[in-house]
């Protein structure tokens, strides 16, 4: 049934301003939020979801500065209490990948669509990734046809074989604690025949930013900065210390890359088991302003700033859903 409604729901979105309409109907004063995570020339050849590829990012960025009015990040708490004859929408991108700046900036440039990215600091100016690129880049390069790890077995026999595989391991990874989950990884890659800790080359997808990237985006006004804590560790796997310190240090360092204050965070993985009452009240206490989730749905003046809601955009997402989950129809079928 729920297939049936999601392939009804499609056929209305090909009308022009049937996503639109509904919208008004349904969720006049609901900011959308989107997230995003990394912008490709080219799909990876084990395709992992948060990895969208440049022309669909394209196409989805005409379709809001066409259809929708593009907000600061900053600005939604304020925009959503009063209402717009555009639908509005804030755009953000996770980790900090160089890709953002080379790929997905300049078309953000040429469209004059403001943006935020939230940064993983300990990643900044280093040449290393966060752990789960770590796992498709060996999983793209592995000799292997059959993985046998944990107890479980892995088909690696196609590139779609494998892109299952990277999702089922990444699901089983993350529920471990952060430092747990990085030895498992790294015994993972070893099994997979790759080196767990070599340098990321500097044209790699998996690349993350520099400083003289992260300084000029801020330099045109376009993008803002956030931070996203300094190992991307999930804040419900850690101690009270180890979350207060993921926190502030994330904040501070977001300071010194930018020279300006740090108001914004995204937690990580961002479900509500993620984080707790504990980690907002450390945000609240350094003045965050807002602060972003992956619960999906409408940011109305009822959802709290610091726990704000976003869609999750990936490379399976085609331009046909994009609008159904922009206008909070898809949200409305499943509420």
């Amino acid at each position: 049934m729920e297939q049936r409604i999601k392939s009804l729901a499609y056929r209305v979105s090909a009308f022009a301003g049937a996503p639109r309409l509904l919208q008004r109907v349904f969720a006049s004063n609901g900011v959308t939020i989107l997230m995003y995570h990394a912008v490709t020339r080219r799909p990876l050849t084990v395709e992992d979801w948060v990895f969208v590829d440049e022309q669909h990012f394209l196409a989805q960025m005409l379709y809001l500065q066409k259809h929708c009015r593009v907000i600061p990040l900053r600005e939604v708490a304020d925009a959503r209490r009063g209402r717009s004859r555009r639908p509005l929408v804030a755009l953000t991108f996770d980790d900090g990948f160089r890709n953002n700046y080379c790929v997905a900036y300049p078309i953000l440039q040429r469209l004059a669509l403001p943006a935020t990215i939230f940064l993983v600091t300990d990643l900044i100016d280093s040449d290393d990734t966060v752990w789960f690129c770590r796992i498709n880049d060996a999983l793209c390069r592995t000799a292997l046809g059959w993985l046998s790890w944990e107890g479980e077995s892995y088909d690696l026999s196609t590139a779609a074989a494998r892109a299952e595989a990277h999702a089922r391991l990444q699901a089983r990874l993350k529920t471990s604690p952060h430092g747990v989950l990085l030895e498992r990884c790294r015994a993972l890659i070893t099994a997979l025949g790759d080196a767990p800790g070599k340098p990321i080359a500097h044209d790699s997808a998996y690349r993350m930013l520099a400083t003289e990237e992260i300084r000029a985006m801020a330099a045109s006004g376009l993008v803002e900065f956030g931070a996203h804590t300094c190992s991307h560790a999930i804040l419900s796997g850690l101690s009270p210390g180890e979350r207060t310190r993921e926190i502030a240090a994330s904040l501070a360092a977001v300071e010194r890359l930018t020279g300006s204050r740090c108001r914004l965070f995204a937690y990580p993985n961002g479900r509500a088991i993620d984080y707790g009452p504990a980690d907002v009240a450390a945000l609240r206490e350094r003045e965050v302003a807002a602060a972003v989730t992956t619960i999906d749905g409408p940011n109305d003046p009822a959802v709290p700033p610091l726990e704000m809601r976003r869609y999750c955009i990936g490379a399976g997402t085609s331009l046909a859903q994009f609008k159904l989950l922009t206008h909070h129809i898809l949200w409305k079928l499943q509420h």
